[in-house]
This record gives C-alpha cells, sequence and structure tokens, in this order.
C-alpha cells in the first residue's frame, strides 16, 4: 500500500496533521510577535470563508478543492492558537493587592512551609465575576493554630494578596508556565498568614462543567479512602489509588522514580489501558446481545464518560473514551472502525475544546503511543514465526501469543515515546519489555479487584478478603517495579536532546515506519483496531 493510499483510507490523518500545524505555528507567531488587533478573529474567519467559496467553485476539481480543504483547516488552528492565546492572558494588574472569594478545586496539597491550592475566584472586590478565573495559590501555614487544615476540596475562602503572571522555576528546563496555562491558570499568588479566612462563597461563575467536575472530585476523594489498604500499606493504597481513580497525590518521589526507571509510569497515568479494562468489564457484565445492542452500548458509553468524569478528564483517558465511544458506536452500526480515523478524530476533538492540550505531556504522550501501537503492532507481531510443532498444544500456543502480544505492543509504545521521554526528562529505560510482562498482570487484576472493593462496600466480609487480595496484589507490582528499577543499567540517564533532534528522531521513525509497511504488504492496517490485540 502507497502512502497516498493510506492517506485515502485514513481521511481524518492529514487534516488533524494540518489543524495541528496551524495551531503550533500560530502560538509560535503570536507569543513571539504580539501584534495582531483586538478583531483579528475576523480576520481568521474571513480568510476561511474565502477559501470555502473558491473552493465550491472548483467543484471538478477535486486536487485543487483538497489543498483549499487543508489550507483551511490551517487556518482554524492559527485561529484556535489566537483564541487560545487571549484566554490566557494575564486578566490582572501585576503587584496590585486586592480582595477576592474563591472556591478551592483541587485538593490542597502541603508543600514545605506552604498550602498549594487550586482556586476559581468568583469575585474581585465585592463585585462578582461572570466567569470564573483559575488561579495557583501558595497558603503560608500557620504551624501554630493550624488553621490551614481547615481547607479542602471545595472549600470556600475569602483571601487578600497580589497575582503575579506565571513564571517558570528558576535553573529548570520545564516550562512550568506552559504547564499551567495548559491547565487552565491564568496567575498565581501567594497569601500570607493572615490574609485569608474561610467564607461561604457563591459558585454561580463557575461552569456547570466546573461544578459536575468540583462534585465528582468530591465524590473521588470518599472513593480513595474505601481503597485505604491501611497505615502500613500506604504507598500500596497510593498505587491503588493512582491507578484506578487518578489520584497520584499519596506517591512519594521514590516510588514515582522507581516506576519512572522502570518503564512502568504509563500503570500510574490513566489511559486506554485502565479505560479499556472498564470498558471490558462493563461490556461482561452488560452482555452484548443483539436484539439490544444499541441500548447496552449507550449504558457503556455514558459509564464510561462517568468514569472519565470522576477522575478528572486528563487528555489522555479523554482521548480513549472518544476511541471506545466511537468503537461502540461502529459495533452498533456493524462497521469496523478504522483505528487511525478514531485517533485523529478524537485529537481534532481535543483540540477544538482546548487548544492549549497540544503542549500538555499527557497528551502528547497517549497520542504518540497509540499511534505507534495502530501502526506497529502488526509488522511486530508477525516477526514471531508459527511453528507447527505448537499446533496441538494449545495452552502453550494460547500463552506464547499472549506473552508475544504484549512484547509487541510495549515495543510498538516504546518506539514511539522514547524521543519524548528522553527529552523532557533525558532517560530511556532498558527494562521496559521485562516491566511490562510483569507489569500488565498485575495492573489488570488489581483495576478489577480496586472496582470489586469500590462496589462490595456495604458486604463487609466479601469487601475485607478484596482487601486482602488487592493489597497482596499491589505490594507484588510495588516489590517488581522496585527490584527491576535497581538492576543495573536498568535505565540510561543524562541524555541530553533538543527540540530540533527530537523532530529529527521522530522523521526518521516515520520514514521506517513507512518502509516496514511498504515491505510487509499490509494492505488489512486500515481496519486494525488499537484496542484488539
Amino acid at each position: 500500500m502507497s502512502i497516498s493510499d493510506y492517506i485515502q483510507t485514513q481521511p481524518l490523518l492529514p487534516v488533524a496533521a494540518t489543524l495541528l500545524l496551524g495551531i503550533v505555528v500560530g502560538d509560535g507567531l503570536f507569543r513571539f510577535l504580539p501584534i495582531l488587533p483586538s478583531w483579528s478573529m475576523l480576520i481568521w474567519l474571513s480568510l476561511m470563508a474565502s477559501c470555502l467559496c473558491v473552493e465550491a467553485l472548483l467543484r471538478r476539481k477535486p486536487y485543487a478543492q483538497s489543498r483549499l480543504l487543508l489550507i483551511t483547516v490551517f487556518l482554524a488552528g492559527m485561529a484556535l492558537a489566537d483564541r487560545a492565546q487571549r484566554q490566557a492572558a494575564f486578566p490582572f494588574r501585576e503587584d496590585c493587592q486586592m480582595s477576592y472569594e474563591a472556591v478551592v478545586t483541587a485538593e490542597p496539597q502541603v508543600r514545605g512551609k506552604t498550602l498549594v491550592c487550586d482556586l476559581a475566584l468568583v469575585s474581585i472586590e465585592g463585585r462578582q465575576l461572570e466567569k470564573a478565573v483559575n488561579v495557583k495559590a501558595h497558603i503560608l501555614r500557620d504551624t501554630i493554630t493550624g488553621d490551614w487544615r481547615r481547607i479542602r476540596l471545595g472549600s470556600g475562602i475569602e483571601a487578600r494578596s497580589a497575582m503575579e503572571p506565571l513564571r517558570n522555576y528558576r535553573k529548570s528546563n520545564f516550562d512550568y508556565a506552559r504547564w499551567l496555562s495548559c491547565h487552565g491558570f491564568r496567575a498565581s499568588t501567594f497569601v500570607y498568614v493572615t490574609e485569608w479566612r474561610t467564607a461561604k462563597v457563591s459558585l454561580k461563575p463557575m461552569t456547570t462543567m466546573e461544578r459536575l467536575r468540583l462534585k465528582a472530585m468530591g465524590i473521588r476523594q470518599r472513593l480513595v479512602a474505601q481503597l485505604n489498604l491501611g497505615n502500613d500499606a500506604r504507598q500500596q493504597s497510593a498505587v491503588v489509588a493512582a491507578m484506578v481513580l487518578g489520584h497520584k497525590q499519596g506517591i512519594d518521589r521514590d516510588m514515582k522514580d522507581a516506576f519512572s526507571v522502570s518503564g512502568a509510569s504509563h500503570v500510574l497515568a490513566l489511559s486506554g489501558l485502565h479505560l479499556g479494562i472498564i470498558y471490558c468489564i462493563l461490556t461482561l457484565l452488560l452482555g452484548r446481545r443483539r436484539q439490544h445492542g444499541w441500548l447496552t452500548q449507550a449504558v457503556v458509553v455514558l459509564s464510561l464518560w462517568l468514569y472519565v468524569l470522576l477522575v478528572g478528564m486528563t487528555p489522555s483517558i479523554v482521548r480513549s473514551a472518544i476511541m471506545l465511544s466511537i468503537h461502540s458506536l461502529c459495533m452498533v452500526g456493524g462497521r469496523e472502525n478504522i483505528s487511525v480515523n478514531t485517533l485523529c478524530l478524537a485529537a481534532i476533538s481535543l483540540i477544538v475544546a482546548n487548544p492549549m492540550c497540544v503542549w500538555d505531556l499527557g497528551f502528547q504522550l497517549s497520542f504518540l503511543a497509540v499511534l505507534s501501537i495502530v501502526t506497529l503492532y502488526r509488522p511486530i507481531s508477525h516477526l514471531l514465526p508459527k511453528d507447527g510443532r505448537l499446533t496441538g498444544l494449545s495452552g502453550v500456543a494460547m500463552l506464547l501469543k499472549a506473552i508475544w502480544s504484549t512484547v509487541a505492543v510495549s515495543l510498538a509504545a516504546q518506539v514511539g515515546t522514547a524521543p519524548l521521554v528522553a527529552y523532557y526528562f533525558g532517560r530511556f529505560s532498558c527494562c521496559f519489555l521485562l516491566t511490562n510482562l510483569v507489569v500488565m498482570p498485575c495492573a489488570t487484576v488489581i483495576i478489577y479487584c480496586a472496582l470489586a472493593v469500590l462496589l462490595t462496600s456495604f458486604l463487609p466480609v466479601v469487601n475485607h478478603l478484596l482487601l486482602i487480595v488487592l493489597g497482596r496484589c499491589s505490594a507484588l507490582l510495588i516489590t517488581a517495579v522496585t527490584h527491576i528499577a535497581a538492576l543495573p543499567g536498568a535505565s540510561v540517564e543524562g541524555i541530553t536532546i533538543n527540540a530540533t533532534e527530537t523532530g529529527c528522531a521522530y522523521v526518521l521513525i516515520g520514514i521506517a515506519c513507512t518502509l516496514i509497511c511498504h515491505v510487509s504488504k499490509l494492505r488489512g492496517l486500515s481496519k486494525l483496531d488499537a484496542f484488539s490485540k
């Protein structure tokens, strides 16, 4: 299959790539050349309308039409970048003290002498805002009175402080300001001990989705408490809470480093693995009756999105939910879903909703990993020769197939994410294959068991037995990850590559993938489902 033929089978691929290019170009242009007028959005809309009009006139020239369509998509990306830059602009007077009311929108974290809080400002100087403004706040702790302990998720506070633009840490390559901007923050502030108090505030400036998310975070906190495995197993409880509910606050630095060095960090970040397991559970529970297939799939999809809302709607989990939703729709329609198109549709949906998510590390790793799996899984899996001697040993053959399937998925995902991980973290895990062979079965059992624990809270005996099993599995997972991370040469540290070198690495990977697919003559690649092995 030639490149042109492959693109024809994946029409959303050039659209997603062009939209992404428009956002990247627009972001770079508007960040360093902020010269556009306030009404610049009308310019983009006019240019897009002109392209569409010309495209309509060229009915008998499909090649020119397709190129004009891509130009329109590129301009749409530029417009989205323009809008994102304006929305992320600093909305306050710098270094000017002001009084405000706010709501704590995430669980506060103790950092040294301060309490780090995510605040949604709902009023300033007694004037209620039309839309809440997200601010990252550092509140100085009073260790004598301990009043800071009253600040919890959903608490309302009245405070007075000066707002500052988002800035990066000194002597750090991590773009912290960009990360905060990607997550909706527009300013930061430092609040002294005597400059705040708890209060009852109005939630009207917050959108319906923000209020739902706030309630979902409260429910998640209660569910995290149900997964408590005891005081002697705090790290085990924290790992389980991260894997099932996306709650990572309890994991200490050493444990995070062990997962990173061993190549198991993806287990702690909610993604397609976790949502795929939950999808399988729901499908098994509800069944696949053709008579009411649409109703079953509707319940499954609704349950998936409720779970996504519960765990915080990170880009990776939203991407998985979109792909699984399309997969369910295709099942109802009796059609095979095209994985690359599904992935591109998920990317387009996320980018249009929040153009700044392009710069989110979770977004980048998630989409690159899935794209690499879709492209390389089949060629890698076909490398295992078919041995006729194993035909009579179905158990052995199935075990080998399962092991090699895990290896193929791991290799494919590693190829897609290794340059980006090396760029951001300066690290390459050498034991990722061994890690995944151990981690994947444990992760599957832990997720199944944890969900069973949450569903059997009204059955004390059964719940207690499930907690014991959950504790043993999580302890086994942590022990395996820790030992693998301690192996000599478990990872290569101190890798230094810049953005240009990272881009060149992906160009080479793309060329290699194209050659592999061309040589292998994989004409059925377009029908590959990213979630089936």
